[in-house]
């Protein structure tokens, strides 16, 4: 369970240089179209960078509840692991007691 976490955050950091990589991208063509179509390529940049804003705004919020389910998730392994030792060392006690080898 833990790797499928670990690749998830994995997968979303890649997403977010994958997204400022476009926004750089984006950035380079419309002001280079800008210059040849004049104030109209000056508006849908900005229209397109806040666009593009929102949505690194809604990974980051993504990713942090990635990030909370991940560490929920260790928590919860680590008390399953802590409570499954406990019941072996009860399980030998009784072995122990009844004159059971294990």
């Amino acid at each position: 369970m833990e790797p499928t976490v670990e690749k998830l955050e994995t997968m979303f950091l890649k997403s977010e240089a994958d997204l400022e990589y476009i926004e750089r991208r984006l950035k380079l063509d419309f002001i280079s179209s800008a210059s040849e179509n004049e104030c109209s390529a000056k508006e849908n940049v900005t229209v397109i960078l806040n666009n593009l804003k929102s949505i690194k705004d809604k990974h980051s919020v993504l990713r942090s509840e990635v990030s909370k389910i991940t560490d929920a998730q260790k928590e919860s392994m680590v008390f399953i692991r802590n409570r499954l030792s406990r019941a072996m060392e009860l399980i030998k006690l009784c072995h122990q007691a009844s004159d059971l080898e294990v």
